[in-house]
């Protein structure tokens, strides 16, 4: 009995001890891969990109808020895996190259433990990324024209307001981190990145407390809200003090977004542990390809065969790429959205496992 109860205490021990070793280098990962400069680079051009579509949109493409919305998806997906890339080979391959992953594993840090960690590490960054980028779309969605009907006003509405909060609130971050980093000498690089994501998500909040007009609720009440095209009954309630003019829709779209791009991660990870960083990136930028194409190629492929083979290693990245789902008012069910992050578990379960193995036979010396 008396070994019994040692032995589960040892046990018990030692997982605690993992899981602090999966915090700590973790969020290291996080700090220092959110310090260089490329991800900020890569998140600010992702958010400035996104909010300047309806200042340039010129067509509608059959739907209000169409290509805001999918082009704010597209560089979601599209910056979010070169950020994720970028991220592994430099929290990885970098490490191993200078020696820090060999000081790290001799604490000792079980060699599984440390690319666990890192994946972590990189799979926070894109959280962050992917909160700052889908607050962006959200607002840039809103901020695109829109055909309204009320009482003193028929036609096309754009909300040159919120669109001027959103870039004013990108300059006020950036403003902030360069005093912070001159005054106290805090990291630059750390209080840009989450100030411009920070800012993105206060935008789409504060935007709830007023129209496309300027129009403030608490002041103006249900008036201020006719013609929103929500799909509430108007005057059904006589005071409104917030109402948000999101297309929420959008957000179980975006998450099938992460979803791919933690599968992208734990695949950057992977090959971080023999591949360099360009390197990475471009098998990453291959499998995206096919995998967006998967349909097409792998549909008729015999399973004994190589493109059966391929077809059922690389990720569908179709399950994640949901934009025309949710076109003209369509839904994506949240029941499919919790299978398909199974999908996407699966598929970082075996990438991490195939780079666990690999690196194991990897000579850090």
């Amino acid at each position: 009995m008396v070994a019994f109860m040692t032995a589960q205490l040892t046990k018990t021990a030692g997982l605690r001890r993992t899981l602090r070793q999966l915090a700590a280098i973790a969020g290291t990962t996080v700090t220092e891969s959110i310090q260089q400069p490329v991800a900020f680079l890569i998140l600010l051009s992702a958010v400035l990109m996104t909010l300047l579509v309806p200042v340039f949109q010129f067509h509608r493409f059959s739907e209000d808020g169409r290509l805001a919305r999918d082009s704010g998806l597209s560089c979601m997906l599209v910056f979010g895996l070169a950020l994720a890339a970028g991220t592994a080979g430099r929290s990885v391959a970098e490490e191993i190259a200078r020696g820090t992953a060999a000081a790290v594993i001799g604490k000792p840090v079980a060699r599984a433990t440390f690319l666990l960690a890192k994946w972590l590490g990189v799979l926070g960054v894109v959280a962050l990324f992917w909160c700052g980028v889908t607050a962006a779309t959200l607002v840039s969605e809103r901020c695109s024209a829109h055909f309204l009907t009320r009482g003193d006003f028929t036609g096309y509405a754009a909300d040159p307001v919120t669109l001027l909060l959103a870039f004013a609130g990108t300059g006020i971050a950036l403003a902030t981190a360069a005093v912070r980093h001159y005054m106290w000498r805090r990291r630059f690089g750390v209080s840009a990145f989450l100030g411009v994501m920070a800012s993105q998500v206060l935008v789409a909040a504060v935007s709830g407390f007023y129209n496309r007009f300027g129009q403030l609720y608490p002041l103006v009440g249900e008036a201020a809200c006719e013609g929103c095209g929500g799909g509430h009954a108007h005057g059904a309630a006589r005071l409104v003090f917030y109402h948000p003019e999101l297309n929420l829709r959008v957000l179980p779209v975006a998450l099938l977004v992460l979803f791919a791009l933690a599968v992208f991660s734990a695949l950057a990870t992977a090959l971080a542990t023999r591949l360099q960083t360009g390197a990475a990136l471009a098998v990453c930028a291959t499998a995206l390809l096919f995998g967006l194409a998967g349909d097409s190629l792998w549909a008729v492929a015999p399973l004994l065969s190589v493109r059966g083979l391929a077809a059922g290693l690389l990720p569908d990245v179709q399950h994640f790429w949901l934009c025309d789902a949710i076109a003209r008012g369509g839904q994506v069910a949240w029941r499919y959205v919790a299978e398909a992050g199974v999908y996407a578990l699966t598929c970082c379960a075996l990438f991490l496992t195939v780079g666990c193995a690999v690196f194991r036979e990897r000579d850090l010396g």
